[in-house]
């Protein structure tokens, strides 16, 4: 019964951790106050960062956030990296162009 009950909270604190991981993407607002989406702070680069700099960090932080390193945490946390995923390819792309 106790592992049950162990399981149980485990499983909220994942779902809690989730939802604090996507509500920032979630709740954009809207108005005159909107941050624009900036590539280099997704890649945590300074501005005018050498293009062998912008291939460094894509790559690390590709490695932390790649959906196949994640892929024994579950199905929640595997969407959170699979969108990460999805910003810094974007983020790579749009500065390499």
């Amino acid at each position: 019964m106790s592992r049950l009950v162990l399981l149980v909270l485990v499983a909220l604190l994942v779902m809690r951790v989730v939802r604090f991981l996507l509500a920032p993407t979630a709740r954009a607002p809207i108005g005159p106050d909107v941050k624009r989406w900036d590539p280099y702070a997704v890649l945590g680069i300074a501005r005018g960062a050498s293009h062998d700099q912008i291939v460094r960090a894509y790559r690390e932080q590709l490695k932390l956030y790649h959906p196949d390193r994640v892929a024994d945490l579950g199905p929640e946390l595997q969407q959170v990296a699979h969108q990460k995923t999805v910003e810094l390819q974007r983020a790579f792309a749009e500065l390499t162009q």
